[in-house]
């Protein structure tokens, strides 16, 4: 599986698994994306520590799991041992090897200097071709040899920005998809994901627009938009 063939295809996005069903970015999140069609799966990724990247959006636990623990202030050992029920914090390599290529990945780098022990996990997982990293931050790309995507979320865009990272992709906040933004990226040789879409209505307009891709909290509503 390519990553990049995937999105020639057009994708849909899980975005941190399918939170709408399950606690975001655990095993069990990514396992029901999977199961619901999703093309590929994004998940966030902080770094504990002792140097393990672990999927989590924020630094704290306090959102997800009600615990305060910060995880960029503790161990691998300490953050594995919170849980909520049935849910636990994997670690970035354990959810790699979960997907197994049967989707593709997104890997969000929050903070930039993560970055390396992120595509180190990837690279030793034989990710490569399947996984992207993505960042908001062009420190964090400018470190990545592989397929990267490049996030903004406020105008007038940074497509040109990306193809200067070698990006493979741009990933705009739905409202800066704009055809105008989707055809300079394309011309620069890159895909367009929009973020974070879970209105079938604002998902078959993108379609329409030319969009290679979309995250969605709720894959049952936007998978069925997806162009044949």
């Amino acid at each position: 599986m390519d990553i990049a063939e995937l999105l020639k295809r057009k994708a849909v996005v899980g975005h941190r698994g399918y939170p709408a069903r399950e606690l975001e970015n655990t095993i069990p999140s990514i396992d029901v994306a999977i199961k619901h069609g999703a093309d590929i799966v994004e998940v966030d990724v902080q770094v504990t520590i002792d140097g393990v990247a672990v999927l989590n959006h924020d630094d704290t636990l306090q959102r997800t799991f009600g615990s305060p623990l910060n995880v960029r202030e503790s161990t691998w050992e300490e953050v594995k041992k919170v849980a909520r029920g049935r849910y636990r914090v994997p670690a970035l390599r354990e959810a790699l090897e979960f997907v197994a290529e049967r989707a593709g990945v997104f890997v969000e780098v929050k903070h930039p200097e993560d970055a390396a022990v992120v595509w180190r996990d990837i690279r030793e997982a034989g990710a490569e071709k399947w996984t992207a990293v993505i960042s908001f931050y062009d420190e964090a790309l400018a470190k990545i040899p592989g397929y990267k995507g490049l996030i903004y979320a406020k105008p007038p865009g940074r497509v040109v920005e990306a193809k200067k990272l070698n990006c493979l992709l741009v990933l705009p906040r739905y409202t800066l998809a704009t055809e105008k933004a989707i055809s300079l990226a394309h011309k620069l040789g890159m895909y367009v994901v929009a973020w974070t879409v879970n209105d079938p209505t604002v998902a078959l307009n993108l379609w329409k627009r030319g969009v290679d891709g979309i995250a969605t909290d709720d894959l049952e509503a936007v998978k069925p938009t997806k162009p044949p």
